[in-house]
């Protein structure tokens, strides 16, 4: 059963975006350092069990590029143990392979806020046999949320992805240490509606993991809850009519030249499991069902900076009354 009214989702998820947020997290990643890393993680895990959903839009206009496979296996030493790779559709009625994919959008939430160019596999999880979208890379200009780091910094600080009022778009984002690039222009003009394919696109966004690379170790998936809406229908674009300048991201993982190219020309409203947390949805229905219990709160938190704050605050006045202790210890013995 669809969502009759999209209208109370999309204003809860868009209540639960605080552009401060983005502001404090930034700080606090500056000073990350001074904090050992499993204590940050930490205090994460424990934030977000008790604010287990974040609220975030991706903008109009997201891509998704595809190309096959061509290193079979390299990509399946890519994967984690609990899954394996898997042929996929991309759009209804295509015939099924295996694919390299690639989104590209902008973003925005309580925790960042920016481009991002997400790198996957598509593989199916052999515990409950759902298709997933496994990260093998992640570049942003916003911070990146990892399982291994916690919260990353921006790995791509000149990262562009833009449309012109021509329809044309530009992709231009590189990894800053490795100079590993993106690079494509295209027009959307030509673009022809199309149904994607439901599986890949409702069921695999309620399973999604990461490499060993990026996860540590952690193999449990993670899931969206977002109205089937808003993947109901995209923009096939002509091949032809995208240029591919420059892809230096994974070579010889994937054929060189672009199969498939989708783009959502609208925004997107999903409330995504915050770090260590899961939500279960067993299928579109059930995925409505949770759509409709979301809009339906009358009060909903999303995840929040402010205890991360407090550990801050309360290690800054420590080392203030250490300092104060040593310098008074030292005039202690100078003046005797």
């Amino acid at each position: 059963m669809p969502v009759q009214n999209d209208e109370p989702f999309i204003q809860r998820v868009e209540s639960l975006i605080e552009p401060g947020e983005v502001c404090d997290l930034f700080f606090i990643q500056r000073f990350k350092k001074l904090m050992p890393n499993v204590l940050f993680k930490r205090l994460l895990y424990e934030t977000s069990r008790r604010y287990p959903q974040i609220g975030f839009v991706i903008e109009p206009y997201s891509l998704f590029l595809f190309f096959r496979l061509k290193d079979l296996d390299r990509a399946k030493s890519l994967l984690p143990a609990r899954y394996e790779l898997v042929k996929s559709r991309i759009v209804e009625g295509d015939e099924p392979d295996h694919y390299h994919g690639m989104g590209i959008f902008n973003t925005r939430g309580s925790t960042f806020w920016g481009t991002r160019l997400e790198s996957y596999l598509i593989a199916r999880d052999k515990e409950t046999g759902l298709v997933s979208w496994i990260f093998i890379d992640i570049f942003s200009n916003t911070l990146i949320a990892l399982p291994k780091a916690g919260v990353a910094d921006p790995n791509s600080h000149g990262a562009v992805y833009t449309t012109s009022s021509k329809g044309d778009f530009f992709v231009n984002i590189a990894e800053d240490g490795t100079g590993r690039r993106l690079k494509l222009r295209g027009t959307l003009s030509r673009g022809q509606r199309k149904v994607p394919d439901k599986p890949l696109w409702i069921g695999g966004n309620t399973s999604i993991a990461y490499t060993e690379k990026l996860s540590g170790g952690d193999e449990t998936p993670f899931a969206v809850i977002f109205d089937p809406a808003e993947v109901a229908t995209a923009l096939e674009i002509p091949v032809e009519d995208v240029k591919l300048e420059e892809n230096g991201l994974m070579p010889g993982l994937a054929e060189p030249e672009l199969c498939k190219v989708l783009c959502f020309p609208f925004a997107q409203h999903y409330i995504a499991d915050s770090p260590g947390c899961r939500t279960f949805v067993k299928d579109e229905e059930d995925m409505v069902a949770k759509v409709h219990a979301i809009a339906e709160r009358t009060q909903m938190e999303t995840f929040s900076t402010r205890g991360v704050k407090r550990l801050f605050l309360a290690g800054f006045l420590l080392f203030a009354l250490l300092s104060l202790g040593v310098l008074a210890a030292l005039i202690a013995v100078l003046v005797s």
